[in-house]
């Protein structure tokens, strides 16, 4: 006696089985391709930013400039941030901050809370068209803590930094289901 198979149905069950793997790696790879181009946007802005101040631009403008040319993900007025940095090596002898790199100058500009990166002890910035430090010679809470002192190696030098920070929306339920994704990018740019 022959005992018959009948496979009418393993094709459809084997599908059913394999559909959600293949959507889950599918969407993987949108998700993650979505994050990289908006880092690869928000990196070549932060580039941009720096290049402006960095060619005599006021930091005001180098901002105005910025909102101009910014495109998806990054928004200065709805869910971005730029912080403009110059930090320059101390030249006065004599003075506290002699040979110290100390943040000389600082604009921060956009809609979302965020902090720099560059650790200082604090100071205090005037006005437009320049924010330049108050006490930039004596003021020790100016020096820059967390770069490398060969950054600037001469004296009087300075370094243009931008720093951006945008929310990033996600495409798919990723973080619901445990898979950790990035809601914020930020970027940085030395010039």
């Amino acid at each position: 006696m022959k005992k018959l198979i009948r496979s009418n149905g393993q094709s459809l069950i084997e599908f059913a089985v394999a559909l959600p793997l293949l959507m889950l790696m599918s969407l993987g790879v949108v998700e993650v391709a979505y994050a990289l181009w908006d880092q690869h946007v928000v990196t070549k802005l932060a580039r941009e930013g720096s290049n402006l101040i960095s060619r005599d631009t006021t930091l005001q403008d180098a901002a105005t400039a910025l909102r101009t040319m910014s495109s998806q993900p990054v928004d200065f007025d709805a869910d971005s941030t730029v912080i403009f940095s110059v930090l320059r090596r101390g030249a006065t002898t004599g003075t506290a901050n002699f040979d110290q790199i100390i943040l000389y100058q600082r604009y921060q500009y956009g809609a979302i809370p965020a902090t720099s990166h560059l650790q200082t002890g604090g100071g205090s910035y005037g006005g437009p068209p320049n924010y330049e430090a108050a006490g930039a010679d004596n003021n020790t809470a100016l020096q820059v803590t967390n770069v490398p002192n060969d950054l600037v190696s001469v004296l009087g030098g300075m370094i243009y930094v931008t720093e951006i920070f945008t929310n990033h929306p996600l495409l798919t339920p990723f973080d619901k289901l445990g898979v950790p994704m990035p809601t914020e990018l930020y970027s940085i740019a030395y010039f």
